[in-house]
């Protein structure tokens, strides 16, 4: 049987072990407390985060806004509309103007209402067309397609912009351009309309191609009545009838005089 001795000094040792496990812990503690804490995101963190995830996935639709889609059904139903009378009357008609106006006819129904009076609503569909229209460049290969959705497109941002009151009416000859000019105009006016890269490359190649425009005069002889752009006339009045020569404008001039002064007309009302 131990001493009393010993058993006391043994009691001591296990108190100052236990003193000294304590202390120990109890640094740990105040180091954990005095440590720098864990860094955190903040908001604009998050956004850069989220940006740096979106920027890694493939681009496939090119700024148009799928989760909108829920909310804007009616445009869907819209754009098959569209774009089946247009495809129709162009077999009839080859005036691509003829063929819009025919298809904006039949779609001037009551149903159709809510998206010809929301300017957000036709903004969906040009946005829709942009989009289709570089998938038909990039995935496709279809330039003739292209051009057709780039004419869809365009028709629409400028009744956007008769709607807003910035433009007139709608000009012809910017869908012309659009529909029987070079690859340089037509991947310039989509990749102008888009907020990703996708079309940087391939706007590259084309931007060496010679821009052409498109002569107003139906009897033209110029074959697809088209020339290069920078040599073309336009009419002083209204500057938005293009020509390939002083004939051809001069030729045009008794059915332009009509349509040139209703367009200055309209022009004048416009808030500055």
């Amino acid at each position: 049987m131990p001493s009393r001795k010993k058993a006391m000094g043994k009691a001591k040792k296990a108190a100052k072990q236990e003193a000294a496990a304590a202390t120990q812990a109890k640094a740990g503690t105040n180091n954990d407390h005095q440590s720098p804490p864990r860094p955190t995101l903040t908001s604009r963190g998050v956004d850069n985060v989220l940006r740096g995830i979106e920027s890694m996935k493939p681009c496939i639709t090119h700024g148009f806004r799928l989760e909108l889609l829920p909310t804007m059904r009616i445009c869907g139903v819209f754009i098959d509309a569209f774009t089946e009378a247009y495809r129709i009357s162009l077999q009839m008609e080859s005036n691509v103007i003829t063929a819009l106006n025919a298809a904006s006819a039949v779609c001037n129904k009551p149903m159709f209402g809510p998206v010809w009076n929301d300017v957000a609503k036709m903004e969906y569909v040009k946005a829709y067309y942009v989009t289709k229209g570089v998938k038909y460049i990039l995935d496709e290969g279809r330039d003739d397609m292209a051009h057709n959705f780039a004419v869809f497109a365009n028709y629409f941002e400028q009744t956007i912009g008769v709607a807003n009151k910035t433009q007139p009416e709608v000009i012809p000859a910017k869908l012309a351009e659009l529909l029987n000019g070079d690859m340089n105009t037509l991947v310039k006016y989509f990749r102008q309309h888009i907020p990703c890269n996708c079309l940087d490359e391939k706007y590259k190649e084309v931007k060496s191609i010679t821009k052409l425009g498109f002569c107003c005069y139906s009897e033209c002889s110029i074959p697809n009545r088209t020339v290069e752009r920078k040599k073309m006339l336009y009419c002083t009045q209204c500057r938005v009838a293009n020509y390939c020569s002083r004939e051809c404008q001069v030729a045009h001039w008794p059915d332009h005089k009509d349509g040139c002064l209703k367009y200055m007309e309209k022009k004048a009302k416009l808030p500055i």
